[in-house]
């Protein structure tokens, strides 16, 4: 798919045959009818009482069970103001029901105003950053460049490490350290494509003094080095100006 210019959204079906890719754009998910499988690193089940939002650049397989329809928007990028924000789900309420209503108003009326369905966006991406984030979690969404030690998350939410340690992979699933490479790479990846900072810039932004350990970190997730990420994922680039 081409860059996106402008919020896309539609009615979809999803076959039972699994996909999987990721992509620049971001996507939220409201099922309508049937149910559908999207799996990132956890696997979720949806039905019309669930919906899903899927931030840029996150992998995912997805897959129909019979028949199904699904109400898609695909997101520009640039319009997810987090750039490190991982997948949410959640359950459909009153207030989300009356956007889903909205939106499918939108889409019936073909072509789908622009304004319109980025608005309703507006509000729903304000219903997702609502939800209620530990303290230690915000903490390293808003601090992943720093250095961060373990006993200082654990007193955010007043437990010793080794508690914290086991509380946060229930909570997230994955260990704070994963967690925070993921973070990172997320940053590192937005970086790489829409600007045209150097590796080692973009290494010391994101938290890592060496442009190594940048490097090492895209070998071991996924299997490329910054550089050919960027030749793959390239877009029109920022030109940055020469310091000094």
């Amino acid at each position: 798919m081409s860059e996106l210019r402008h919020i896309l959204a539609e009615r979809r079906s999803y076959g039972e045959t699994a996909c999987t890719h990721a992509h620049a754009h971001a996507q939220l998910i409201l099922p309508l009818q049937g149910t559908i499988s999207i799996n990132t690193e956890q696997p979720h089940q949806l039905d019309e009482q669930d919906l899903l939002f899927l931030p840029p650049y996150c992998q995912h397989t997805f897959y129909g069970h019979t028949t199904n329809q699904v109400l898609v928007l695909d997101i520009p990028g640039q319009l997810c103001l987090d750039k490190a924000m991982l997948p949410l789900r959640r359950t459909v309420d009153e207030r989300w029901q009356a956007l889903r209503f909205l939106l499918m108003s939108e889409v019936n009326d073909k072509p789908a105003a622009h304004r319109a369905v980025t608005d309703l966006f507006h509000y729903a991406y304000g219903l997702l950053k609502q939800a209620v984030t530990p303290r230690s979690i915000q903490y390293l969404h808003d601090h992943f460049p720093e250095n961060i030690q373990l006993a200082e998350l654990a007193a955010l939410e007043g437990y010793n490490p080794t508690y914290y340690s086991e509380w946060f992979k229930k909570t997230t699933g994955l260990s704070p350290s994963a967690f925070l490479q993921k973070l990172r790479l997320s940053e590192a990846k937005n970086l790489l494509t829409e600007t045209d900072l150097p590796i080692l810039h973009i290494a010391q932004q994101v938290g890592y003094q060496h442009h190594a350990s940048l490097t090492r970190l895209f070998r071991e997730q996924e299997n490329l080095t910054p550089v050919e990420y960027r030749q793959q994922n390239r877009k029109s680039v920022k030109t940055w100006p020469k310091l000094g």
